[in-house]
């Protein structure tokens, strides 16, 4: 939902109509979003389809009655969006494939950077172009980080997210997904990398 904030205020700010195409996985937010609004705009003026990048993504970025388009994903799908567009020379933009890197200082609060951390690193379960999951730290408070970074990150409280307010971290969005960090963790063990806290 907030990926979607970002790009439609914005386009309706400036007095333009557009049609959004929530992640295949997570469309059930801007429905909503799209029923919460149905009084406020005029019909036709926020759109909403569904379906696969592939196919749906593909149909937006080779419309010639789409005059832009704003995309947050995979490189390889802004690559796609790229080429399609091109065709029509419809201008893109694009935010691809990030995750946001966390960087500590020596003189840093260690106490306040492992709290950020908690929230930056593990809300939405991590699932989060914005996520603070790279952590680049100064040698010398190096162990101390991660020692109070353990300790913040062993207080989280796991579980379906149905059961109530104190659940802060749910499932991965699919089992696709969970088989991918999967291999994340798979690779990063097999290349040496201990885990502090979990690690399965």
């Amino acid at each position: 939902l907030l990926m979607g904030a970002w790009k439609i205020a914005p386009i309706l700010a400036a007095g333009n109509t557009l049609v959004l195409k929530p992640a295949e996985q997570t469309p059930l937010s801007v429905l909503k979003l799209v029923e919460l609004m149905g009084d406020i705009l005029p019909q036709g003026v926020f759109n909403v389809v569904t379906g696969l990048g592939r196919e749906v993504g593909e149909a937006l970025s080779n419309h010639r009655d789409v005059g832009m388009i704003a995309m947050t994903g995979s490189v390889n799908s802004g690559r796609a969006v790229a080429s399609s567009a091109s065709d029509s020379l419809k201008r893109v933009h694009l935010e691809l494939g990030g995750k946001a890197p966390v960087i500590v200082f020596a003189d840093a609060d260690l106490d306040a950077v492992a709290e950020g951390i908690r929230a930056a690193g593990y809300w939405n379960s991590g699932q989060e172009c914005g996520a603070g999951t790279r952590i680049l730290v100064q040698e010398e408070v190096e162990e101390e980080l991660v020692d109070k970074l353990v300790a913040q990150v062993s207080t989280l409280v796991v579980g379906d997210p149905a059961g109530g307010r104190e659940v802060e971290q749910g499932p991965l969005v699919s089992q696709a997904h969970f088989e991918r960090v999967k291999g994340f963790l798979e690779r990063a063990k097999q290349e040496g990398a201990v885990a502090a806290l979990g690690g399965h």
